[in-house]
């Protein structure tokens, strides 16, 4: 079960690192905080653009009683400037390279070789830290370069206005360590009466979609600290406006939209954290200290967006694909059951 959700909704790549990310407290908390956002920053931008995807295959509403059911996928295709960063000690205060290229894959790279050595400063003076390597990346294990993300959505036509009102929703759910909650809601408003083509094979829409993701994920069991109450949480919230034309052929149909996206996404390690700074050389404990929810960061994405896409029409059954051209690239599939 937990493995389904997982994959559901991406949190996979982070929570299959987790582990590995948690030692990067040994820097402290500003530059653990700033490391784990430039690490994982690519693979959070990509699952951001793939929630504002997938809302339509149509600027066609539906007629009273008319509803549909949509599996969506997605991919999000990662700029090949975004697969590494370039580490930069100035920019920290506790971390310096101890070995290997200063140019770091990110979460969405493939093999890195770079130790860090972390270092830190009290009244006794200056000491060397235990180095760590920064984990791999996941990206070679990833389709077509891109961060994968699916959905599932109801649309329900609301005669009076000439709009479909779309929900997106998961109850929160999971396991002993894990729990995912989604709800997503939109607005499509069909045009096509306003403009007098609602007799035409052409139709004119406009959308307007928000989506909130949660989730919970323990790593109490797993931690290489003592402590409490130790977590990672991630909350996104996403938002999309769109205006959408259709040409309906009957078999196939062609829609396209122009747009903009607004996406923000907080994840934070919390809990507390024993953490024991350990002179390299000597063995001896020079600090212990109790951190107390150490790590928090977040991401946006925003920008304006393209989408051209087809939809085959067979009957109440329906197969769709289309391609959106915004900073992350989008190919977005599925198939939906419309009932008109």
């Amino acid at each position: 079960m937990k493995k389904c959700i997982l994959i559901l909704f991406l949190l996979i790549p982070f929570l299959g690192q987790s582990q590995d990310i948690e030692q990067f407290l040994l820097s402290g908390t500003e530059d653990a905080s700033k490391l784990t956002k430039n690490y994982v920053n690519p693979v959070a931008k990509g699952f951001m653009y793939g929630l504002n995807s997938g809302w339509y295959t149509t600027a066609r509403t539906h007629k009273k009683f008319g509803f549909d059911i949509t599996f969506v996928a997605n991919l999000a295709q990662v700029p090949s400037k975004d697969e590494a960063f370039n580490f930069v000690a100035s920019d920290y205060k506790n971390l310096s390279l101890a070995s290997g290229p200063s140019k770091i894959q990110t979460l969405f790279g493939g093999e890195n070789t770079t130790v860090l050595q972390a270092k830190i400063e009290t009244e006794g003076g200056a000491f060397d830290l235990a180095n760590f390597s920064v984990p791999d990346g996941i990206g070679d294990d990833l389709p077509m370069s891109a961060v994968p993300s699916v959905t599932m959505q109801v649309g329900i036509g609301i005669p009076v206005i000439d709009a479909d009102l779309k929900l997106r929703y998961l109850p929160k759910v999971g396991t002993s360590d894990l729990e995912v909650g989604m709800f997503g809601i939109g607005l499509q408003k069909s045009f096509s009466k306003m403009l007098k083509i609602d007799k035409t094979p052409f139709d004119v829409s406009a959308l307007v979609a928000f989506t909130n993701l949660k989730a919970e994920y323990d790593i109490q069991d797993d931690s290489d600290f003592d402590g409490s109450g130790q977590m990672m949480e991630f909350s996104t919230n996403a938002i999309t406006f769109q205006a959408i034309a259709s040409v309906n052929l009957k078999l196939i149909e062609f829609y396209g939209a122009v747009g903009y996206n607004k996406a923000k996404m907080d994840v934070d390690i919390k809990g507390t954290y024993i953490v024991e700074y350990t002179e390299v050389n000597s063995g001896m404990t020079v600090v212990k200290e109790t951190l107390t929810d150490p790590i928090s960061v977040d991401f946006d994405a925003s920008g304006v967006r393209a989408t051209l896409g087809t939809r085959l029409n067979l009957g109440f059954f329906k197969i769709f694909a289309d391609y959106t051209m915004q900073e992350y690239n989008t190919i977005t599939g599925g198939i939906a059951f419309s009932f008109r």
